[in-house]
């Protein structure tokens, strides 16, 4: 069904505009595909973009170690036993704890099962050396994630795609290991000679230094596929990075600062053990994502509405109510659920105004008599185009009225394919002509509405997005999600169910949060007091996160709030990150687990 209107809608608007809305992104709003991904498999991405400049290619994990099949854990230990850089496994039992300390430490299989016979599809960051495994198979699979992060730490200021090989800066695109920060840290005893820009070959191993054992295997995978993938060529997978930044520049700019304070201050040095810091990174990354896609659901319901983007200092973020008891307190847990239904509800919002804003954008770049040299750029920041593309909306343009015409023809012309063709669900979806009615609004809602009838529509991409960001049910997310009866039937037992959606801050998120807060943000990332009301409020103003009180679109009962405070305090207690010698508040100091690499030369953990 969803074919035959899009056949009807091609027929009018033409191939090239209809494959310009018929979308669920709009790339200067939000630089990424909204779809379901993996955060896990970003950061190895990301070490592969700032050591090469350019997008992933095609590599050799599979042919390697797949036997002529999809690879698997079984597969990986015949293959690695064959070769001489591991010997001892060769026994049954051998092949097991092999097996499984690749399962457990290095690699997972695809829908997280614990067969040896599943197939693998993702490699964790323990070396720099996970760069050369090409894990997702195609980088498409990550949605453009780990390129927009890129683009953040890098910060290059102008230009549409993101310059490799410049020599500037500590988080450089394309460049020797020695020469980057974060390639540095993740890179224990790996240096890169000869040829850097094309030899794939050119990253070496000191052989003579330790690493440990989960270091070193990922590094014996990397080696057995002999060399790096190769760099992103042709017209459906181009190698250029996209230097974009989302519309939610205030969440990125925070996401950016607390991933740069965090890496320098524990990436270093061994001052974490690598597993805890990859859990860490992670949910820093879900974080990150999560604001800036919250930001942006907020942000741009209210342009759709006032046609203004907010200033940077100003734009809101919308509000999370969390629930502190991870789901053991019935009463937090349905707060938090409420508060992720009136996220869903807002972000299913979202498809209709991106719509609006595309068919802006293509009125304004084809139709309209504006001066086509003097259009503001989109990248790497769309600011000034959706406040131009705005003030058509709200009418404050002068181009506004003949906007109006051309949504009215354009609606009309549908409605008239609509009934040659006798799609009646279009027909209505279009419904009637009226003067009084927003006929560009009224356009992008029926558009939306006709695309979301799709088998994959906008409203489903977000979500799937939105759930993939906060790291659903995983030990570092942000998120739990349980099975509902969202409509009971007079039968007992029977009714629609659905998800329910809460937020829950688990362990490593509240450690990760701790330990960026405790650094400031500016040079040498020195130690800053922070005591336990300051963090809830940091949590509050800088992510949405709400704690001890209520959002401002939800009312929650002052015990409750009481409640969910005591239980992060209990929380922060039992791991170690809390003190206080009374009861008063002020008194409570928030502390961290780990030393940063700046108050310890030698890098070693505290005791």
């Amino acid at each position: 069904m969803a074919t035959e209107i899009r056949q009807v809608i091609e027929s009018v608007l033409g191939s090239q505009m209809t494959t310009q809305i018929w979308t669920s992104t709009y790339y200067p709003v939000f630089p990424f595909v909204p779809q379901d991904f993996s955060v896990g498999a970003i950061l190895p991405m990301m070490l592969y973009q700032f050591r090469w400049g350019t997008r992933r290619g095609k590599g050799k994990f599979a042919e390697t170690y797949g036997d002529g099949k999809a690879p698997t854990i079984a597969s990986t230990v015949n293959k690695l036993i064959s070769s001489a850089a591991i010997d001892g496994f060769g026994t049954a039992s051998g092949r097991a704890i092999l097996g499984d300390f690749l399962l457990t430490s290095i690699l997972e299989n695809r829908r997280h099962s614990e067969s040896h016979d599943e197939q693998v599809q993702r490699c964790f960051a323990n070396h720099y050396y996970a760069s050369w495994i090409d894990l997702p198979s195609s980088a498409a699979n990550l949605r453009g994630v780990p390129e927009m992060v890129t683009a953040l730490l890098s910060d290059q200021q102008e230009g549409e795609t993101v310059e490799p090989f410049a020599e500037r800066g500590r988080y450089r695109v394309g460049a020797r290991i020695q020469d980057n920060d974060l390639l540095r840290a993740l890179a224990p005893a790996t240096s890169t000679t000869g040829l850097h820009k094309s030899d794939l070959r050119s990253d070496e191993l000191d052989e003579a230094v330790p690493l440990p054992l989960d270091q070193l295997l990922t590094v014996r995978l990397a080696q057995g596929c002999g060399e790096a993938p190769a760099k992103a060529v042709g017209r459906n997978n181009p190698g250029p990075i996209p230097n974009q930044r989302p519309i939610a520049t205030r969440a990125a700019g925070n996401f950016r600062d607390d991933l740069l304070v965090f890496l320098d201050c524990y990436a270093r040095g061994g001052t974490i053990p690598r597993s805890a810091l990859l859990q860490m990174i992670e949910s820093a990354i879900a974080i990150g994502l999560t604001t800036i896609l919250t930001g942006t659901v907020e942000i741009m319901n209210r342009w759709g509405t006032s046609g203004v983007l907010p200033e940077v200092a100003e734009a809101p973020k919308f509000p999370l109510f969390f629930d502190c008891s991870s789901g053991s307190d019935s009463t937090l847990r349905a707060t938090s659920e409420e508060s992720g239904f009136l996220m869903r509800q807002a972000l299913n919002r979202l498809p209709a105004v991106l719509m609006y804003a595309r068919l802006l954008d293509h009125y304004v770049r084809s139709e309209s008599d504006l001066d086509r040299k003097e259009l503001p750029l989109t990248s790497p920041d769309a600011t000034q185009w959706l406040n131009l593309t705005g003030s058509v909306l709200n009418k404050s343009h002068d181009e506004a009225r003949e906007a109006r015409r051309y949504f009215v023809r354009t609606a009309r012309k549908l409605r008239d394919a609509a009934d040659e063709a006798e799609h009646l669900e279009l027909r209505i979806l279009l419904g009637e002509e009226s003067s009084e009615s927003d006929p560009g609004r009224a356009l992008a809602e029926a558009l939306s509405a006709a695309f979301t009838g799709s088998s994959s529509s906008g409203t489903e991409r977000l979500n799937n997005f939105l759930s993939s960001a906060l790291m659903i049910d995983e030990v570092n997310g942000l998120a739990k999600r349980r099975k509902i009866v969202l409509h009971q039937n007079r039968r007992k037992g029977q009714g629609r169910r659905g998800d329910a959606l809460s937020f829950v801050l688990t362990n490593p998120v509240i450690e990760y949060l701790v330990h960026r807060h405790l650094r400031k943000t500016g040079k040498g990332r020195k130690e800053q007091p922070l005591s336990y009301p300051d963090f809830l409020r940091i949590l509050r103003e800088q992510y949405g996160f709400f704690i001890d009180r209520a959002p401002p679109n939800l009312a929650v009962p002052s015990d409750v709030l009481q409640r969910n405070r005591r239980i992060l305090e209990r929380r922060l207690r039992d791991l170690g990150l809390l003190t206080g010698v009374n009861d008063a508040e002020r008194m409570k100091k928030i502390k961290g687990r780990y030393r940063a690499h700046q108050d310890d030369a030698t890098g070693e953990e505290a005791a």
